[in-house]
Protein backbone atom coordinates (compact mmCIF):
# COMPACT_ATOMS: atom_id res chain seq x y z
CA UNK A 1 0.00 0.00 0.00
CA UNK A 2 2.81 2.46 0.99
CA UNK A 3 4.75 1.30 -2.62
CA UNK A 4 1.62 2.32 -4.27
CA UNK A 5 1.05 5.60 -2.59
CA UNK A 6 4.32 6.85 -3.06
CA UNK A 7 3.96 6.09 -6.84
CA UNK A 8 1.03 7.78 -7.44
CA UNK A 9 2.53 11.08 -5.59
CA UNK A 10 5.91 11.03 -7.31
CA UNK A 11 3.93 10.38 -10.59
CA UNK A 12 1.30 13.11 -9.75
CA UNK A 13 3.72 15.06 -9.57
CA UNK A 14 5.83 14.96 -12.77
CA UNK A 15 2.76 14.74 -14.69
CA UNK A 16 1.59 18.38 -13.29
CA UNK A 17 5.16 19.62 -13.74
CA UNK A 18 5.50 18.43 -17.44
CA UNK A 19 2.38 19.81 -18.66
CA UNK A 20 3.29 23.41 -16.58
CA UNK A 21 6.43 23.18 -18.45
CA UNK A 22 5.16 22.26 -21.86
CA UNK A 23 2.26 24.66 -21.43
CA UNK A 24 4.81 27.70 -20.40
CA UNK A 25 6.85 27.00 -23.10
CA UNK A 26 4.51 27.23 -25.85
CA UNK A 27 2.80 30.06 -24.38
CA UNK A 28 4.97 32.11 -22.01
CA UNK A 29 2.77 31.71 -18.99
CA UNK A 30 1.75 29.26 -16.44
CA UNK A 31 -1.51 27.48 -16.91
CA UNK A 32 -4.62 28.54 -15.09
CA UNK A 33 -6.34 25.69 -12.96
CA UNK A 34 -9.66 27.13 -13.87
CA UNK A 35 -9.42 27.68 -17.42
CA UNK A 36 -7.14 24.55 -17.65
CA UNK A 37 -8.54 22.37 -15.28
CA UNK A 38 -8.89 19.68 -17.87
CA UNK A 39 -5.76 19.48 -18.79
CA UNK A 40 -4.32 19.02 -15.49
CA UNK A 41 -6.61 16.09 -14.83
CA UNK A 42 -5.46 14.37 -17.77
CA UNK A 43 -1.67 14.70 -17.41
CA UNK A 44 -2.44 13.28 -14.08
CA UNK A 45 -4.47 9.99 -15.21
CA UNK A 46 -1.75 9.81 -18.11
CA UNK A 47 1.08 10.08 -15.10
CA UNK A 48 -0.79 7.82 -13.27
CA UNK A 49 -1.26 5.09 -15.50
CA UNK A 50 2.34 5.45 -16.95
CA UNK A 51 3.81 4.81 -13.46
CA UNK A 52 1.45 1.79 -12.96
CA UNK A 53 2.85 0.48 -16.22
CA UNK A 54 6.13 0.72 -15.60
CA UNK A 55 6.04 -0.29 -11.95
CA UNK A 56 4.84 -3.79 -13.24
CA UNK A 57 7.23 -3.88 -15.99
CA UNK A 58 10.07 -3.37 -13.91
CA UNK A 59 8.84 -6.03 -11.45
CA UNK A 60 8.93 -8.56 -14.47
CA UNK A 61 11.94 -7.48 -16.02
CA UNK A 62 13.78 -7.59 -12.48
CA UNK A 63 12.56 -11.71 -12.74
CA UNK A 64 13.88 -12.03 -16.23
CA UNK A 65 16.91 -9.78 -16.07
CA UNK A 66 18.79 -10.09 -12.40
CA UNK A 67 20.81 -6.59 -11.90
CA UNK A 68 23.20 -8.70 -9.52
CA UNK A 69 24.43 -10.92 -12.66
CA UNK A 70 23.43 -8.67 -15.48
CA UNK A 71 23.71 -5.00 -14.41
CA UNK A 72 24.42 -2.91 -17.49
CA UNK A 73 21.79 -5.41 -19.32
CA UNK A 74 19.41 -4.51 -17.05
CA UNK A 75 19.63 -1.25 -17.00
CA UNK A 76 20.00 -0.77 -20.78
CA UNK A 77 16.72 -2.70 -21.19
CA UNK A 78 14.43 -0.88 -18.46
CA UNK A 79 15.87 2.34 -19.89
CA UNK A 80 14.39 1.32 -23.53
CA UNK A 81 11.34 -0.90 -22.48
CA UNK A 82 9.69 1.76 -20.23
CA UNK A 83 10.47 4.61 -22.53
CA UNK A 84 8.84 2.75 -25.39
CA UNK A 85 6.13 1.40 -23.75
CA UNK A 86 5.76 4.94 -22.29
CA UNK A 87 5.76 6.78 -25.28
CA UNK A 88 3.40 4.61 -27.08
CA UNK A 89 0.87 4.49 -23.91
CA UNK A 90 0.80 8.70 -23.94
CA UNK A 91 0.28 8.81 -27.80
CA UNK A 92 -2.02 6.25 -27.71
CA UNK A 93 -4.16 7.77 -24.88
CA UNK A 94 -3.12 11.41 -25.84
CA UNK A 95 -4.51 10.83 -29.16
CA UNK A 96 -7.68 9.36 -28.22
CA UNK A 97 -9.01 11.69 -25.26
CA UNK A 98 -7.60 15.01 -27.25
CA UNK A 99 -9.42 13.56 -30.50
CA UNK A 100 -12.93 13.27 -28.58
CA UNK A 101 -12.02 16.63 -26.35
CA UNK A 102 -11.13 18.76 -29.05
CA UNK A 103 -12.82 17.11 -32.52
CA UNK A 104 -9.10 16.69 -33.50
CA UNK A 105 -8.63 14.21 -36.53
CA UNK A 106 -6.49 11.50 -35.52
CA UNK A 107 -4.57 12.02 -38.82
CA UNK A 108 -4.02 15.31 -38.18
CA UNK A 109 -3.15 14.74 -34.32
CA UNK A 110 0.74 14.56 -34.85
CA UNK A 111 1.00 17.64 -37.31
CA UNK A 112 -1.14 19.91 -34.70
CA UNK A 113 0.69 19.00 -31.84
CA UNK A 114 4.27 17.60 -33.15
CA UNK A 115 6.55 20.13 -31.26
CA UNK A 116 4.68 19.32 -28.11
CA UNK A 117 4.83 15.36 -28.62
CA UNK A 118 8.49 15.95 -29.41
CA UNK A 119 9.14 17.83 -26.00
CA UNK A 120 7.45 15.56 -24.01
CA UNK A 121 9.22 12.82 -26.25
CA UNK A 122 12.23 14.15 -24.72
CA UNK A 123 11.26 14.68 -21.01
CA UNK A 124 10.05 11.05 -20.66
CA UNK A 125 13.50 9.46 -21.71
CA UNK A 126 15.13 11.67 -19.78
CA UNK A 127 13.22 10.63 -16.34
CA UNK A 128 13.58 7.20 -17.36
CA UNK A 129 16.86 7.39 -17.52
CA UNK A 130 17.36 8.91 -13.79
CA UNK A 131 15.04 6.71 -12.97
CA UNK A 132 16.79 3.02 -14.38
CA UNK A 133 20.26 5.12 -12.98
CA UNK A 134 17.93 5.69 -9.31
CA UNK A 135 16.55 2.02 -9.38
CA UNK A 136 19.66 0.78 -10.10
CA UNK A 137 20.99 2.52 -6.86
CA UNK A 138 18.48 1.41 -5.14
CA UNK A 139 18.82 -2.53 -5.86
CA UNK A 140 22.97 -1.93 -5.04
CA UNK A 141 21.71 -0.57 -1.14
CA UNK A 142 19.30 -3.03 -1.33
CA UNK A 143 21.84 -5.78 -2.38
CA UNK A 144 24.71 -4.76 -0.78
CA UNK A 145 23.51 -3.31 2.91
CA UNK A 146 20.41 -5.71 3.77
CA UNK A 147 21.26 -9.09 2.00
CA UNK A 148 25.02 -8.57 2.52
CA UNK A 149 23.93 -7.53 6.40
CA UNK A 150 21.71 -10.39 6.57
CA UNK A 151 24.72 -12.62 5.78
CA UNK A 152 27.23 -11.17 8.60
CA UNK A 153 24.52 -11.79 11.50
CA UNK A 154 24.94 -15.24 9.97
CA UNK A 155 29.02 -14.98 10.03
CA UNK A 156 28.38 -13.02 13.56
CA UNK A 157 26.06 -16.60 15.30
CA UNK A 158 28.79 -18.61 13.67
CA UNK A 159 31.29 -16.94 15.37
CA UNK A 160 29.64 -16.66 18.54
CA UNK A 161 28.73 -20.23 18.68
CA UNK A 162 32.11 -20.92 17.83
CA UNK A 163 33.51 -18.78 20.83
CA UNK A 164 31.31 -19.96 23.09
CA UNK A 165 32.48 -23.72 22.57
CA UNK A 166 36.36 -22.24 23.19
CA UNK A 167 35.43 -20.86 26.43
CA UNK A 168 34.02 -24.03 27.57
CA UNK A 169 37.00 -25.54 26.84
CA UNK A 170 38.74 -23.67 29.23
CA UNK A 171 36.76 -24.08 32.77
CA UNK A 172 37.72 -28.19 32.64
CA UNK A 173 41.15 -27.26 31.49
CA UNK A 174 42.24 -25.41 34.30
CA UNK A 175 40.19 -27.34 36.44
CA UNK A 176 42.30 -30.59 35.34
CA UNK A 177 45.77 -29.02 35.62
CA UNK A 178 44.72 -27.30 39.13
CA UNK A 179 43.85 -31.14 40.39
CA UNK A 180 47.18 -32.82 39.16
CA UNK A 181 49.29 -29.84 41.57
CA UNK A 182 46.89 -30.67 44.30
CA UNK A 183 47.53 -34.81 43.94
CA UNK A 184 51.13 -33.87 44.02
CA UNK A 185 50.61 -31.78 47.56
CA UNK A 186 48.91 -34.17 49.21
CA UNK A 187 51.90 -36.51 49.78
CA UNK A 188 54.31 -33.90 50.27
CA UNK A 189 51.93 -31.01 52.62
CA UNK A 190 49.36 -31.67 53.65
CA UNK A 191 48.66 -27.68 55.11
CA UNK A 192 49.99 -26.71 51.92
CA UNK A 193 47.40 -28.45 49.89
CA UNK A 194 44.51 -27.52 51.88
CA UNK A 195 45.35 -23.81 51.10
CA UNK A 196 46.24 -24.47 47.63
CA UNK A 197 43.11 -25.84 47.54
CA UNK A 198 41.42 -22.81 48.85
CA UNK A 199 43.18 -20.30 46.61
CA UNK A 200 42.36 -22.66 43.91
CA UNK A 201 38.35 -21.88 44.74
CA UNK A 202 39.49 -18.36 44.55
CA UNK A 203 41.16 -17.99 41.44
CA UNK A 204 38.19 -20.67 39.94
CA UNK A 205 36.18 -17.84 40.85
CA UNK A 206 37.40 -15.84 38.39
CA UNK A 207 36.19 -17.99 35.62
CA UNK A 208 32.86 -18.63 37.38
CA UNK A 209 32.43 -14.79 37.32
CA UNK A 210 33.74 -14.32 33.72
CA UNK A 211 32.23 -17.34 32.04
CA UNK A 212 29.57 -15.53 30.26
CA UNK A 213 32.05 -12.88 29.21
CA UNK A 214 33.57 -12.27 25.73
CA UNK A 215 35.91 -9.62 27.65
CA UNK A 216 37.70 -8.46 30.65
CA UNK A 217 39.45 -5.65 31.46
CA UNK A 218 43.89 -6.04 31.47
CA UNK A 219 43.46 -5.09 35.27
CA UNK A 220 41.23 -7.90 36.08
CA UNK A 221 43.16 -10.51 33.76
CA UNK A 222 46.56 -9.24 35.67
CA UNK A 223 45.57 -9.58 38.70
CA UNK A 224 43.93 -13.13 37.90
CA UNK A 225 47.57 -14.24 36.71
CA UNK A 226 49.18 -12.82 39.61
CA UNK A 227 46.25 -15.44 42.17
CA UNK A 228 47.41 -17.61 39.74
CA UNK A 229 51.28 -17.03 39.70
CA UNK A 230 50.63 -18.06 43.49
CA UNK A 231 49.52 -21.54 43.20
CA UNK A 232 52.15 -21.88 40.75
CA UNK A 233 55.08 -20.94 43.42
CA UNK A 234 53.51 -23.84 45.62
CA UNK A 235 54.56 -26.36 43.40
CA UNK A 236 57.63 -24.58 42.18
CA UNK A 237 58.76 -22.23 44.74
CA UNK A 238 61.49 -19.47 43.79
CA UNK A 239 62.23 -21.36 40.29
CA UNK A 240 59.48 -20.04 38.52
CA UNK A 241 59.47 -16.23 38.11
CA UNK A 242 56.80 -14.04 36.86
CA UNK A 243 57.15 -10.57 35.86
CA UNK A 244 54.61 -7.88 35.30
CA UNK A 245 55.58 -4.36 33.72
CA UNK A 246 52.51 -2.90 31.77
CA UNK A 247 51.39 0.89 31.35
CA UNK A 248 48.84 2.16 33.34
CA UNK A 249 46.71 3.37 29.99
CA UNK A 250 46.38 0.00 29.05
CA UNK A 251 45.03 -1.36 31.82
CA UNK A 252 41.74 -0.37 31.08
CA UNK A 253 41.73 -1.92 28.17
CA UNK A 254 39.81 -5.63 27.18
CA UNK A 255 41.31 -9.04 26.56
CA UNK A 256 39.32 -12.46 26.21
CA UNK A 257 39.64 -14.00 29.88
CA UNK A 258 42.29 -16.19 30.68
CA UNK A 259 44.53 -15.85 27.85
CA UNK A 260 47.04 -14.71 29.59
CA UNK A 261 46.79 -17.79 32.59
CA UNK A 262 47.17 -19.89 29.59
CA UNK A 263 50.07 -18.27 28.23
CA UNK A 264 51.90 -18.47 31.68
CA UNK A 265 50.55 -22.31 32.12
CA UNK A 266 51.54 -22.84 28.30
CA UNK A 267 55.40 -21.66 29.36
CA UNK A 268 55.27 -24.26 32.39
CA UNK A 269 53.81 -27.19 30.99
CA UNK A 270 56.33 -27.16 27.94
CA UNK A 271 59.31 -26.14 29.68
CA UNK A 272 61.25 -28.44 32.36
CA UNK A 273 61.56 -26.18 36.01
CA UNK A 274 63.92 -26.70 39.09
CA UNK A 275 67.35 -25.34 40.55
CA UNK A 276 69.63 -25.52 37.32
CA UNK A 277 66.79 -24.57 34.79
CA UNK A 278 64.52 -21.93 36.02
CA UNK A 279 61.94 -20.12 34.24
CA UNK A 280 60.98 -16.83 34.03
CA UNK A 281 57.75 -15.33 32.39
CA UNK A 282 57.83 -11.82 31.33
CA UNK A 283 54.40 -9.62 30.87
CA UNK A 284 55.24 -6.29 28.92
CA UNK A 285 53.52 -3.86 26.29
CA UNK A 286 55.33 -3.20 22.84
CA UNK A 287 54.94 0.35 21.41
CA UNK A 288 50.90 0.51 23.22
CA UNK A 289 49.86 -1.79 20.88
CA UNK A 290 50.52 -5.44 21.30
CA UNK A 291 50.70 -7.10 24.79
CA UNK A 292 53.61 -9.09 24.89
CA UNK A 293 54.29 -12.24 26.83
CA UNK A 294 57.50 -13.94 26.70
CA UNK A 295 59.18 -17.06 28.78
CA UNK A 296 62.53 -18.62 28.72
CA UNK A 297 63.26 -21.58 27.14
CA UNK A 298 64.54 -24.86 28.87
CA UNK A 299 64.60 -28.90 28.05
CA UNK A 300 61.36 -30.57 29.59
CA UNK A 301 62.02 -33.92 30.73
CA UNK A 302 58.96 -35.27 29.42
CA UNK A 303 57.29 -33.48 26.87
CA UNK A 304 53.34 -32.53 27.33
CA UNK A 305 51.03 -33.85 24.67
CA UNK A 306 49.06 -30.95 24.21
CA UNK A 307 45.21 -30.31 24.47
CA UNK A 308 44.74 -28.01 21.88
CA UNK A 309 43.31 -25.09 24.14
CA UNK A 310 46.64 -22.98 23.89
CA UNK A 311 47.47 -20.65 21.40
CA UNK A 312 44.85 -22.12 18.84
CA UNK A 313 42.18 -21.58 21.15
CA UNK A 314 43.41 -17.55 21.86
CA UNK A 315 43.70 -16.81 18.48
CA UNK A 316 40.50 -17.95 17.72
CA UNK A 317 38.91 -15.92 20.34
CA UNK A 318 41.08 -13.08 19.36
CA UNK A 319 39.24 -13.31 15.79
CA UNK A 320 35.98 -12.82 16.73
CA UNK A 321 37.26 -9.03 17.84
CA UNK A 322 40.21 -7.99 15.89
CA UNK A 323 41.05 -8.76 12.35
CA UNK A 324 44.63 -8.11 13.48
CA UNK A 325 46.74 -10.90 13.91
CA UNK A 326 48.86 -12.65 16.94
CA UNK A 327 51.97 -12.74 16.31
CA UNK A 328 54.21 -16.21 18.20
CA UNK A 329 58.12 -15.73 18.25
CA UNK A 330 59.94 -19.05 18.94
CA UNK A 331 63.94 -18.06 19.29
CA UNK A 332 66.06 -17.53 22.23
CA UNK A 333 62.44 -17.09 24.06
CA UNK A 334 58.94 -18.33 23.23
CA UNK A 335 57.34 -14.54 22.47
CA UNK A 336 53.68 -14.22 22.09
CA UNK A 337 52.51 -10.76 21.21
CA UNK A 338 48.36 -9.70 21.74
CA UNK A 339 47.03 -7.06 19.88
CA UNK A 340 45.28 -4.77 22.36
CA UNK A 341 41.37 -4.59 21.39
CA UNK A 342 40.33 -1.39 20.89
CA UNK A 343 36.25 -0.24 20.07
CA UNK A 344 34.90 -2.93 22.78
CA UNK A 345 32.20 -0.68 23.57
CA UNK A 346 29.66 -3.14 22.31
CA UNK A 347 30.56 -5.84 25.08
CA UNK A 348 29.51 -5.40 28.81
CA UNK A 349 31.44 -6.25 31.24
CA UNK A 350 30.70 -8.16 34.46
CA UNK A 351 28.69 -6.09 36.77
CA UNK A 352 30.49 -7.10 39.89
CA UNK A 353 34.31 -7.02 38.68
CA UNK A 354 36.22 -10.01 40.40
CA UNK A 355 39.10 -9.06 43.02
CA UNK A 356 41.66 -12.01 44.70
CA UNK A 357 40.67 -12.67 48.36
CA UNK A 358 43.69 -11.94 50.09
Amino acid sequence: MRTYVLLVSVASLLGILFYVYIFYSENGLFPSPEKEGLYYGLSLLLANLTAVTVYHTDRRLDAWIGWKNLFLRRFLTGFLVNSVLTSLLVLALGTLLFNLLSDVLFADFYHQWREEIWKLSILIWITFFLYEVFYGWFFSYRYYAITQVGQLRSERWQLEVQFESLKSQISPHYLFNCLNTISSLLYRDSRMAEEFIRRMADTFRYILVNQKQKLVTLREEVEFVKAYYYLLQVRYEHHLTLEINLPKNLLDTRIPPLCLQLLVENAVKHNHISRDQPLLVYISALDNTHITVANTKTVAAHPKTSFRVGLENIRNRYRFFTPEKIVVKDDEKFTVQLPVIKNAGSYPLARTPWTPVA
